[in-house]
């Protein structure tokens, strides 16, 4: 497509010269990418094409400010292109803004987990201890309070379930790894006495309840054992929890109840994580795209 239509509008609009050759600059560089991912010309774009040029581009390093300033002129654009009824509607009208993608949360792929997992001892209290609390930290989404919060009266190990007490009472399901860890642990390695339903689930080796620093202790410990470069805490396991529920097909709505979020929009906030795969398979598979 001929852009000096465009231009002609955007210098008629009393832009000044440099935000001009800006503007006509972004969009060049989407055409470019549409012409060669999809073949396309750029009044064939749909809103699933812009979404994978801003994921392209944030996956090469372009800064926040550049992928703000791309959707204020893709916006522009098709704003022009419809009110020339070149095109019908307007692909990027519905894209929400970047300022309002944060930064996506730091997490570990599945088979580092895989591999965090292998790392705890099953043969000692504190390797069996630290196993049950990754497994469940990762494979149910709740935060480090909660965890250390937990009473044996509230595991139910043959229903599989843990009633999660505080700001956001909850029952959350657990897995068969985190399962059959805390049943080793509970069976094999506490003391005989801790059969009251009030004592602590996780304690340390003096059978005092696990504080916030033993778990951040234990982490550290972890990261160092696994050689592993990325943030090791409890958030990045909740992350984790996230992410990979979402990438295999989990809903907002279900992931808001697990986690106990206060609304489906802070779940959104995993789909940073999401997006390139998704948008990727769609580049790839749908027949439409």
């Amino acid at each position: 497509m001929d852009l000096m239509a465009y231009k002609e509008y955007l210098t008629q609009g009393n832009f000044s010269e440099n935000s001009v050759k800006s503007y006509i600059y972004d969009v060049k560089n989407f055409e470019t990418y549409l012409r060669d991912e999809y073949g396309l010309d750029i009044i064939k774009t749909k809103k699933a094409h812009i979404l994978t040029y801003l994921v392209a581009m944030q996956k090469s390093g372009k800064s926040s400010s550049t992928i703000i300033r791309t959707v204020s002129t893709l916006r522009n654009f098709f704003t022009f292109l419809k009110n020339e009824k070149l095109i019908e509607d307007n692909p990027v009208i519905n894209i929400r803004s970047p300022k309002q993608i944060k930064k996506k949360p730091p997490i570990l792929t599945e088979e580092e987990i895989g591999e965090l997992m292998m790392l705890p001892d099953k043969n000692t209290f504190k390797g069996i201890r630290d196993l049950a609390m990754l497994e469940l930290m990762y494979s149910s989404g709740i935060n480090v309070s909660e965890l250390i919060s937990i009473k044996i009266g509230q595991v139910n190990l043959s229903a599989g379930m843990i009633f999660i007490k505080g700001d956001k009472e909850r029952i959350i399901p657990l897995s068969k790894y985190a399962n059959e860890a805390i049943s080793i642990y509970l069976n094999n390695f506490r003391k005989s006495e801790a059969t009251n339903d009030d004592e602590y689930l996780f304690v340390n080796i003096t059978g005092e309840p696990i504080s916030r620093q033993g778990i951040w202790k234990m982490l550290k410990y972890y990261k160092r054992k696994m050689n592993l470069k990325k943030e090791l805490s409890p958030m990045v396991l909740r992350s984790s929890f996230a992410v990979h529920l979402l990438s295999h097909g989990a809903d907002l709505g279900t992931l808001k109840e697990l986690m106990g979020l206060n609304s489906t929009g802070a779940a959104q906030h995993y789909l940073n994580n999401v997006e390139y795969k998704s948008l990727e398979v769609f580049k790839k598979t749908f027949p439409r795209s």
